[in-house]
């Protein structure tokens, strides 16, 4: 069924009759039952739309009078053509006017319709839908910027399914929208009353006898604009623009007019190949609910969707036997076909009308067919009652007692004893199995600081199975590929997968996903320990804020309901030795939108985390809103978190221990596997080279970058390479790479900041510093990393006094700046002078910032510059205490150690500085500090 409420802006009904149907587009005066817009004056504001709808018995005649302007090129090649759609089998299209306003001049662009051609364009086959529309095409002659464009024309329309009765929807433009002239009129016999509604909220239409025979109502445009719609709110919620008009006086009268097109009753003819089909259903087995899955099975594999709505096909179903013999239909004819089926078995069903889209509001409407946009059926099996759709597909008997989400709903009748045409609500639940069921395994074996391999696989369940399930085909692995990768960043939330893997169970319904990724856990170093944070992998995702008072009364919604289901496990290094768990209090949440558990476990040198969420579609009621968002927030905002023994060795020296590890091969392989795969993508060349710089394979990495760069070289690429080969001591190379990053994207800032570090220390500093930026404005975020980047550059300069009174002028404006602060200390520090200064700058940053290690560096140089070792002993180690990775801080400490007399610290830590950044010494040796 496709006759739906909410069409085109201009032409609303789709009722017709292949009595008064033509092919060809009529040329006539305009009916005399319309009221003419005002004329056209030189002060018109050239904007004008006005829809009259006249109802005389079971017959609808449209009148439509538009005018736009030409105000630009563009306007002008949108208006150049004209084009009118109509399905000849519904209703005729008459052209009344067609004019060019130019000044004071009006041009007859339309004379006696030359010019005028047919078409036939099925503009709805890639939705799967044949109507039979024509189009109606004219190229204007003669239309130039400026002029404006009056159309006017009329469609009439009659529809022998209705049983007489008429339906439609005129179109109310609201505000901010300006017309000159703007009108919804709407016209009926007195003797044959109508229903008329608005779906625009403050909108009451009054009727108004026009003379002894004829009634109308007139509502002026624009309306009042509509009131901005609340977030994840029920769709009556949502309003329309419309003015419905019905001639059925309630819902059984629709029911009635309707019930009749699916009468089925020894629909399929004895010996029939369908009959023998269904036969065979029986055959299998005496269980009225597995007759009834696998009859749902046969409808929705076995005949393709496609709409037809030529000739009376809006509202009459196909045959059961010519969709049979055909192998398509649409949701008409697969109802059609699926009751003759249900009642060749033997169980009561019924046909029942939906709107698919916005089900909640169809009480809010007027009484018509044209409220729904969908059929489907209602069957029983003792009491109980099931839900069947034909349309859609990988439904199996587990699936059998899922009810779609259509709202409300309208039975026609059947073989159902005590259903009634009326109204109902369909019940709401979650789907019986996870529409997703996901197991994931992570091997964390190789520790906090190295890649992570994991394992995904995914089981997509009965109708999700069939909606997302990847078909074999033309570029199947790179489609596959691609699904993978965003299942990866949803549920991992990185993309870097291996070879992806896919099976279809027909049987089951069941496609299964699987594939090996690389993971990047987000350890972090805190309180002397390496810890990982755990939150709920999966979420109930609640987003309906209600902050403005006229929202406040709106129901809520959870978006998008699903049944979910999620396994995850991480193996844990060193078989769990030392690792603590807290925060692993199980959670729940028992809302009647929203079912959802969670259990945390750590045994056996293993974590797994499993998750069940269930969502119905309930509302939640506005009183409700609030609370609700608090209860979801809070149980999805409770985080495990997994604990390493503070003995855990740092990154330097634990991946000296795990490079032979079975996970890093894991890892590895899937990077190799990658570029093997596609060895002319530099992405994934750039993906594996960072890799081999966690595990300080240099030469490895550099080469992986110096082929990104030959396949596709880009501003980020040779930046990469840059950093690393600054890394490396070679300036030459990290020079070049600079250069040739910012020349090809000089508006990068990386780019800029970086060439001109590197020419500094090429001696080129007048080209350096030319390209330092010239926003300065300490009082704002930008200005403020600015300023301090030229100071920094005129500090490697040498022009340390330039740089000194910058800062000194700075932090008379900021004192309170803990940036600036910290920049003067460091500076001081680094020039070995006014050290009194520099500590009790660097005092002060430390109290303003909540996280100071990086400048309690800061303040350990001056301790060591003004011979206080064991101070400046204490500021490293704290430092380090809190940001483990620090080399500059590392470096430091092994020259104090090494002051100190404790030559196998200071050892150790110089070389744990030089094994993250080998070049580390080079910025102190220009300040006179070397080990």
């Amino acid at each position: 069924m496709h006759k739906k409420l909410f069409g085109a802006a201009v032409i609303s009904t789709l009722a017709s009759t292949a009595a008064h149907a033509g092919d060809k587009v009529l040329v006539a005066p305009a009916p005399a039952w319309v009221n003419q817009a005002p004329p056209v004056l030189k002060a018109d504001s050239a904007v004008r739309f006005d829809e009259q709808v006249q109802v005389d018995g079971d017959t609808t005649t449209v009148y439509i009078d538009t005018m736009r302007q030409a105000s630009s090129p563009e306007a002008l090649q949108q208006m150049g053509t004209l084009t009118l759609g109509w399905q000849p089998d519904h209703g005729d299209l008459t052209l009344h006017k067609l004019e060019i306003i130019r000044g004071d001049q009006v041009i007859d662009a339309l004379g006696k319709g030359e010019g005028i051609t047919v078409i036939r364009r099925e503009a709805g086959l890639e939705r799967l839908m044949v109507d039979g529309q024509l189009t109606a095409v004219k190229h204007i002659e003669d239309l130039r910027v400026g002029d404006t464009l009056r159309m006017v024309f009329s469609l009439s329309e009659r529809d022998t399914a209705l049983a007489g009765h008429v339906q439609d929807a005129l179109v109310l433009l609201p505000a901010p929208l300006k017309v000159g002239f703007g009108r919804a009129r709407l016209v009926w016999k007195t003797s044959n009353p109508l229903t008329v509604k608005s779906l625009a909220p403050g909108l009451t239409p009054v009727a108004k006898p026009l003379d002894a025979t004829w009634t109308e109502i007139v509502v002026p445009l624009p309306i009042a604009k509509l009131p901005d719609a609340a977030k994840n709110a029920p769709s009556r919620f949502t309003p329309l623009p419309l003015l419905q008009f019905t001639s059925f006086p309630d819902w059984a009268s629709v029911a009635k007019v309707m019930a009749p097109l699916y009468a089925v009753k020894d629909g399929i003819a004895p010996g029939s190949d369908l009959a023998k089909r269904v036969d065979a259903i029986a055959a299998r087995s005496p269980d009225p609910v597995r007759r009834m899955a696998d009859a749902l099975r046969l409808v929705q594999d076995e005949v393709r969707y496609e709409l037809i709505a030529m000739g009376n096909g809006n509202y009459v179903p196909q045959a059961p036997a010519d969709t049979w013999a055909k192998r398509y239909g649409d949701c008409k004819a697969k109802t059609m076909l699926l009751l003759a089926v249900l009642d060749r078995l033997g169980i009561k069903a019924e046909p029942v009308m939906a709107n698919s889209k916005r089900g909640d509001a169809v009480p809010d409407m007027v009484p018509a067919a044209l409220a729904f946009d969908h059929v489907f059926v209602h069957a029983r099996v003792g009491e109980e009652d099931f839900w069947l759709d034909g349309t859609m597909l990988g439904s199996r008997l587990a699936d059998i007692r899922d009810v779609p989400r259509y709202g409300w709903v309208l039975p026609m009748g059947g073989t159902i004893e005590g259903s009634k045409p009326a109204l109902f609500a369909l019940p709401l639940r979650a789907h019986a199995r996870p529409d997703i069921d996901a197991d994931l395994a992570y091997d964390m074996t190789a520790g906090p600081h190295l890649a992570t391999p994991y394992h995904l696989t995914l089981r997509y369940n009965g109708t999700y199975g069939a909606a997302y399930k990847v078909d074999p085909g033309p570029n199947y692995d790179e489609k596959l590929t691609s699904f993978a990768e965003k299942a990866a960043s949803n549920w991992v939330g990185d993309t870097f997968v291996g070879k992806a893997r896919s099976t279809w169970d027909a049987e089951n319904a069941v496609w299964t996903l699987d594939f090996d990724g690389i993971a990047y856990p987000d350890w972090k170093y805190r309180d002397g320990h390496y810890a990982l944070a755990v939150p709920p992998g999966l979420k109930v995702t609640y987003d309906a804020p209600r902050d403005r008072a006229a929202w406040r009364a709106i129901p809520a919604l959870i978006p998008d309901p699903w049944h979910a289901k999620l396994h995850t496990s991480w193996r844990l290094p060193d078989g769990g030795k030392g690792v603590s768990l807290t925060g692993s209090d199980p959670g729940s949440l028992d809302l009647p939108a929203a079912s959802w558990q969670r259990t945390v476990a750590l045994a056996g040198g293993e974590l797994t985390q499993d998750i069940v969420s269930r969502e119905s579609g309930a509302e939640i009621a506005s009183d409700k809103a609030s609370s609700t968002a608090k209860a979801i927030s809070d149980a999805m905002d409770r985080t495990a978190r997994l604990s390493l023994d503070g003995s855990y060795p740092k990154w330097w020296d634990d991946v000296a221990r795990r490079k032979g590890s079975p996970a890093l091969a894991k890892v590895r392989a899937i990077f190799d596997a990658r570029i093997a795969d596609k060895p002319d993508d530099a992405t994934r060349l750039t993906d594996r080279a960072w890799f081999e710089r966690t595990l300080f394979n240099w030469a490895a990495a550099e080469a992986d970058y110096t082929r990104a760069i030959a396949v596709d070289a880009s501003a980020d690429r040779y930046l990469k390479r840059s950093a690393l080969r600054s890394k490396l001591g070679n300036r030459a190379g990290s020079l070049a790479d600079a250069q040739a990053a910012y020349d090809l994207q000089q508006g990068n800032a990386d780019a800029r900041s970086t060439l001109a570090y590197e020419l500094i220390e090429a001696g080129k500093v007048d080209e350096g510093l030319d390209l330092v930026p010239t926003d300065l404005d300490i009082t704002t975020d930008d200005g403020l990393s600015n300023f301090l980047e030229k100071v920094d550059r005129l500090e490697q300069a040498d022009k340390h006094d330039e740089a000194l009174g910058m800062l000194d002028e700075a932090l008379e404006k900021r004192g309170s700046s803990a940036k600036l602060r910290n920049a003067r200390c460091w500076y001081l520090a680094l020039r070995n002078t006014a050290l009194d200064t520099a500590l009790t700058d660097c005092n002060k940053a430390i109290e303003l910032e909540a996280d100071p290690a990086m400048y309690m560096d800061s303040r350990a140089l001056v301790h060591f510059r003004a011979g206080r070792l064991k101070e400046a002993m204490a500021d490293y180690e704290a430092a380090l205490a809190a940001e483990p990775e620090q080399t500059a801080s590392l470096y430091m400490a092994s020259i104090v150690a090494d002051r100190m007399g404790d030559k196998a610290k200071a050892a150790a830590l110089l070389e744990a500085a030089k094994t993250v950044f080998p070049d580390v010494g080079h910025f102190y040796a220009h300040y006179g500090i070397k080990p």
